[in-house]
């Protein structure tokens, strides 16, 4: 999110003189960048190295209903206890974010990562929208149901953006459990948090419908699986409220949230008590899937 609020911020430094009307559309409000990158998985392997761990590393490619190809990673540690397709957040490409999976490695689980439509190493489209993200986002869960080749539960997270599209691949796939990091219920209100406050008295935002229909709780009603929410108590971005109503709406009876102490946006996996719950929740998701 962080490219985004650049931008917004800029268009308000420009206009505030005499107020202003922004539209916000999906080509907008999703990050594009100017070409694809080769994956650089260097500071993965850093990691790995640090930590005397082992791990295997697959580069994937898939194309999506557009004839567009979308790459990725699919990494399997020793001894995992969960699959897990991760979802990231706007503009977070896996070369500049490659310690990321580490973390989730450390719990131990499989994870498949692939960049969006017109983010680090996969092609982009002549417009970015958030319905072909939502599309693609259903090509990578049933691309990882043929990688993982196991018997273990399989977890979809999302990162901020990606809480969208993980709630919405959850209510069109079978899957074990979600979990929603840094979680967005609207994106209106995403994008009201990324104006500066200095900024709000002069300034109207003009959402594009297909982002102001958008409501995540919609998808979460719908999903009566383990879900587990984590949201930093510093994250002015996405705040605890925003996890708090998805909490709420959610009918699952194996829910939890929980709130890092001292946590900013999207660096939830960073934090090692977080680990912790997560293996808390994955034992709920055993349990509900009646896995060993």
């Amino acid at each position: 999110m962080f490219i985004l609020s650049r931008k917004i911020t800029l268009f308000f430094c420009l206009s505030f003189l005499h107020g202003c009307a922004i539209d916000v559309s999906s080509s907008s409000y999703l990050h594009q960048d100017p070409k694809p990158k080769g994956l650089d998985i260097t500071a993965l392997t850093q990691a790995v190295n640090e930590d005397e761990a082992a791990m295997t590393i697959t580069t994937v490619e898939i194309k999506n209903g557009q004839e567009l190809t979308l790459k990725g990673v699919a990494v399997a540690y020793p001894d995992p206890i969960v699959n897990i397709v991760l979802y990231a957040d706007n503009g977070m490409n896996i070369s500049k974010n490659a310690r990321l999976i580490h973390e989730f490695g450390k719990l131990p689980a499989n994870i498949l990562w692939v960049d969006y439509q017109g983010t680090g190493a996969s092609q982009k489209a002549s417009r970015a929208r958030m319905y072909n993200l939502k599309r693609d986002a259903l090509v990578v869960y049933d691309y990882a149901e043929e990688v993982f080749t196991n018997d273990l539960p399989t977890v979809v997270h999302g990162i901020s953006m990606g809480s969208i599209l993980a709630s919405y691949v959850a209510v069109k796939r079978d899957i074990d459990g979600l979990v929603l990091d840094s979680a967005i219920n609207r994106v209106n209100d995403v994008v009201q948090n990324m104006v500066p406050d200095w900024t709000r008295l002069f300034t109207f935002l003009k959402v594009s419908p297909e982002l102001a229909i958008i409501e995540n709780d919609d998808f979460v009603r719908q999903f009566d699986k383990p879900l587990f929410l984590v949201v930093g108590d510093k994250d002015r971005i996405t705040p605890i409220t925003f996890s708090r109503e998805l909490y709420e709406a959610s009918p699952s009876e194996d829910k939890m949230i929980y709130v890092v102490p001292g946590g900013k946006h999207n660096k939830s996996m960073s934090y090692p008590d977080v680990k912790g719950q997560y293996r808390l929740f994955i034992k709920a998701v055993k349990a509900a899937s009646n896995t060993p």
